[in-house]
């Protein structure tokens, strides 16, 4: 990622003051002790030479002649102002701020623009000896972004591990001095069921943190074919616990590049959440296939579905479509967003088919990888199924 990308417009402006002031020393020495033609080449390669440098940066630069209204530009302010419905509206924000310059010496503001998408643009001026001003325009909608995700996230991760350690001190509070032998134990037993959930929260952000930061030294050459009998043997407990069919599918020989132990934890995640949100009855069904050189993998169950509103949504962090149904069963709200982190880190895609009081299907799609050697593997499929 550019290096500037991240500067801000302010001390771009001061950056670009420097490199102007520079630039005017040089161009009155050339006029001064050289011939007019002379000075004028001089002059426009000095000028040739300081747009280059501006275009260097991923900030858009507009510097303004006060007096003429002439102006130059460089390579990012050109993209971010045009004949588009956007590029317009930074256009007139920029002749607003020089306006401004002119006035009040200098001036910011955040632009806010919205066609098809939200972006937002931080504008900033700032008067310069000689009735020159700078415009700076820094498109800063992915920081904006962030910062917003950020910020949710710490409101969400606190209010998610408010609840069980306000119970756990309210618990422990009854407890206090409390001599009857049953009443002790089933409040021992929510102390420990709710340190547990506080727990499973820490262990899905540690497992988010290391996907999201982690990288690609553990990588290997594997059948997922293998993987995916392995999370459907340690979840039939889990279904007929829940009075449901689990059911296994597809092709046998599967062979990706990644992290096996990922993959096996992603694939876990979406077979439990079927498991969870599907009624006594029912059936979940893994079905594989390869598709040219993609691997499709789909999980799928007839359970209570999810609204087309929630499905907007389903894998932001701490998202939750039933949260009663999640506090009882101990969701923590991060599954999806690791699975969603995992598919993109391995360089697939993830998509969700939904209707509710039908079922929900989720397809994972990851790309196929040559395998190194020939290895047999058993088709356990019927068995599973």
């Amino acid at each position: 990622m550019n290096l500037f990308y991240f500067a801000s417009g302010a001390l771009t402006a001061l950056v670009v003051a420097a490199l102007i002031k520079k630039f005017a020393r040089k161009t009155k020495s050339s006029d001064d002790t050289r011939a007019p033609d002379v000075g004028a080449v001089e002059k426009e390669n000095q000028l040739e030479s300081l747009m280059h440098a501006l275009d260097m940066l991923a900030i858009g630069v507009v510097i303004a002649e006060l007096a003429t209204g002439r102006n130059l530009r460089n390579k990012a302010a050109n993209s971010m102002t045009g004949v588009r419905y956007v590029d317009v509206l930074v256009e007139q924000a920029v002749d607003e701020m020089i306006k401004e310059v002119k006035k009040n010496h200098s001036g910011e503001r955040v632009l806010e623009t919205v066609s098809g998408t939200t972006r937002f643009f931080k504008i900033q001026g700032r008067a310069m000896s000689g009735q020159r001003a700078i415009v700076t325009i820094e498109d800063i909608t992915e920081k904006s972004r962030i910062e917003t995700v950020q910020s949710d996230f710490v409101a969400n991760l606190s209010h998610e591990l408010k609840t069980p350690i306000g119970a756990v001190a309210a618990l422990a509070d009854s407890l206090n001095g409390e001599t009857e032998t049953e009443v002790v134990w089933r409040l021992a037993e929510r102390i420990v069921t709710e340190s547990h959930r506080m727990s499973r929260i820490v262990d899905d952000l540690l497992d988010l943190s290391r996907i999201e930061f982690g990288g690609t030294e553990e990588w290997s050459e594997f059948d997922l074919a293998q993987v995916l009998v392995e999370v459907v043997s340690s979840n039939q407990h889990s279904a007929k616990r829940q009075g449901l069919g689990l059911a296994l599918t597809g092709s046998v020989e599967l062979w990706v590049r990644g992290d096996r132990s990922q993959l096996n934890s992603m694939f876990s995640n979406l077979v439990d959440n079927a498991i969870k949100y599907s009624e006594s009855g029912g059936m979940v069904t893994v079905e594989s296939a390869l598709i040219k050189d993609e691997i499709v993998v789909s999980v799928k169950d007839h359970g209570i579905g999810i609204s087309e509103r929630d499905q907007k949504r389903i894998f932001e962090r701490f998202y939750r479509v039933d949260k009663a149904r999640s506090r009882a069963t101990g969701g923590t709200g991060l599954g999806l967003s690791i699975v969603r982190h995992i598919v993109l880190e391995h360089g697939g895609s993830i998509d969700l088919k939904s209707e509710e009081g039908v079922g929900s299907t989720f397809r994972v799609t990851l790309p196929k990888a040559a395998k190194t050697e020939v290895k047999q593997v058993l088709d356990e499929t019927e068995v599973m199924a």
